[in-house]
C-alpha cells in the first residue's frame, strides 16, 4: 500500500520552538515569585497543550489553587509577544517538505499548541508549502493522544487508516498514531527520545528528515 497523506507534529519535529515555549513560562512564573525551569526540563514538561505545561510548570500547591488561571492567561499574553522569536525549522525539514510535495504526497499538521496561535506559525516557517489541514488545539476537540483530528484529516483526505503516515516526537504522538491505527513514525532530533517513542508504539524512529522519504518510495 503506498502510503498517500503525512501528518506531522510542529514543535519538536518540524519547528524548534523550545525557547519561544519555555522563555515565556518563566518570565511569568518569575513574575509571580515562583521557581523557574532550566530549558531543558522544559523538553518533559511541553508535549500535551499549554495548559497542561503550565500545570507542570507550577508548583504543586498553586497548579490546584484559583491563581492557575491567572497563570495561564498571563503565559498565553507572553506567549503571544515571543512567538517567532527563537523558533526555526529543524536542519532538513524546507527540504524533506519540498520532496514530500514533489510526490503528490498531501501534507498536514496536528498540534497541541492552541489553534489561535497555528496560522501565524506556519505562514512564518512554511510559506512556501500548500498543507492540506493545520490543525492545533481547538475548543470541544480532544487533544492528542486521542485520534480525533487524526481521523478527521483521514475523513476529509477520503483516504484510510492504511494510506496515512504520523510523524511526531513525543508519548503523546506515537499514541494518538497507534490509536488512530496509523503508521508512526517517531522522530530522534525532538523533544523526547528513541526510547520514549519505542516505549510509546513507534513503528520507526528516524535520525533525520531525509529518511522519512524512503517511506514513501
Amino acid at each position: 500500500m503506498k502510503y498517500k497523506a503525512v501528518v506531522f507534529d510542529l514543535d519538536g519535529t518540524l519547528l524548534n520552538t523550545i525557547l519561544d515555549i519555555a522563555n515565556p513560562v518563566n518570565l511569568v512564573l518569575k513574575q509571580y515569585g515562583m521557581p523557574t525551569h532550566e530549558i531543558e526540563n522544559f523538553r518533559y514538561l511541553i508535549g500535551n497543550g499549554i495548559g497542561n505545561l503550565v500545570y507542570r510548570a507550577l508548583p504543586s500547591e498553586v497548579a490546584e489553587s484559583t491563581l492557575y488561571s491567572k497563570v495561564l492567561e498571563s503565559v498565553l499574553e507572553e506567549y503571544q509577544k515571543h512567538l517567532n522569536r527563537s523558533t526555526k525549522p529543524y536542519d532538513g525539514i524546507t527540504d524533506m517538505l519540498q520532496n514530500l510535495a514533489n510526490l503528490g504526497v498531501s501534507i498536514n499538521i496536528l498540534s497541541n499548541k492552541a489553534d489561535e496561535f497555528m496560522d501565524e506559525v506556519v505562514s512564518q516557517y512554511f510559506s512556501e508549502f500548500n498543507f492540506d489541514f493545520i490543525f492545533g488545539a481547538r475548543h470541544g476537540v480532544p487533544l492528542k493522544p486521542n485520534p480525533h483530528s487524526i481521523f478527521e484529516i483521514m475523513s476529509e483526505l477520503d483516504i484510510d487508516s492504511d494510506e496515512c503516515v504520523f510523524v511526531g516526537d513525543s508519548d503523546a504522538d506515537m499514541q494518538a498514531a497507534k490509536n488512530a491505527g496509523v503508521y508512526a513514525v517517531g522522530v530522534n532530533w525532538g523533544f523526547r527520545g528513541k526510547e520514549e517513542l519505542l516505549r510509546n508504539g513507534a513503528d520507526i524512529v528516524i535520525d533525520t528528515p531525509g529518511e522519512l522519504q524512503k517511506i514513501f518510495n
